[in-house]
């Protein structure tokens, strides 16, 4: 029952707190998540046709390469986030209801604060990630990962776009976390050291505080 009352009470907290956000400030980060789509759709195309003849020793690099975009146009940065929008010109983010709900972006223990470290770390050891060879994958099953990533993130990233329009602030927020967290699973991390795994597990588990 505890637990229940609890669920009501940040459920409510999190109503509150989207409701706050004004049309304008909206409409402003889901036409910077729509660019963002846009431009992840296009890079898509270029991988897709880039993958039909790479030489297979050169997987590996495609590999980060791929990753490291598809993290580099999901919606994090504070464009994307009608509270930053709204509320990003105060530096004391007074009246922020997602500093209000999940502390301020810029302490050091906050939900975003930790999201964005551990999403940031991962990008670097994704970057970092410099093995030769794909052990234990063959060059045919790599490729087939790989396009699978990119049939999948396409299609999520479509679906996201289509989405956008008619979100309320609260919709926006679930359904960005839900984006994020369903792209970032799509990473082919067998593909990868344990290194960036782990990283990823990290993440994940931060992640489910975002919002």
């Amino acid at each position: 029952m505890i637990n229940a009352d609890c669920m009501a009470d940040r459920a409510e907290e999190l109503e509150a707190a989207a409701n706050g956000i004004d049309p304008a400030s909206l409409q402003a980060a889901k036409a910077a998540m729509n660019i963002n789509c846009r431009e992840y759709l296009r890079w898509v195309d270029l991988f897709s046709c880039r993958l039909e003849t790479i030489e297979p020793e050169k997987l590996h690099h495609f590999a980060r390469a791929l990753s490291l975009t598809l993290l580099g146009h999901l919606p994090v940065r504070p464009a994307t986030c009608p509270f930053c929008i709204q509320y990003g010109d105060d530096k004391s983010c007074k009246g922020c209801g997602y500093a209000a709900t999940h502390g301020r972006c810029d302490a050091d223990d906050s939900a975003f604060s930790l999201f964005i470290e551990s999403f940031q770390e991962l990008g670097r050891s994704i970057y970092q990630d410099t093995a030769n060879e794909i052990s234990d994958v063959s060059a045919k099953e790599a490729k087939r990962i790989l396009s699978a990533l990119l049939l999948s993130s396409k299609d999520l990233t479509r679906g996201f776009q289509e989405d956008l329009p008619s979100l309320s602030t609260l919709q926006l927020m679930r359904k960005k976390q839900n984006y994020i967290d369903h792209m970032i699973l799509l990473l082919p991390l067998v593909l990868f050291s344990e290194d960036v795994r782990a990283m990823c597990r990290i993440l994940d588990s931060r992640l489910k505080s975002y919002w």
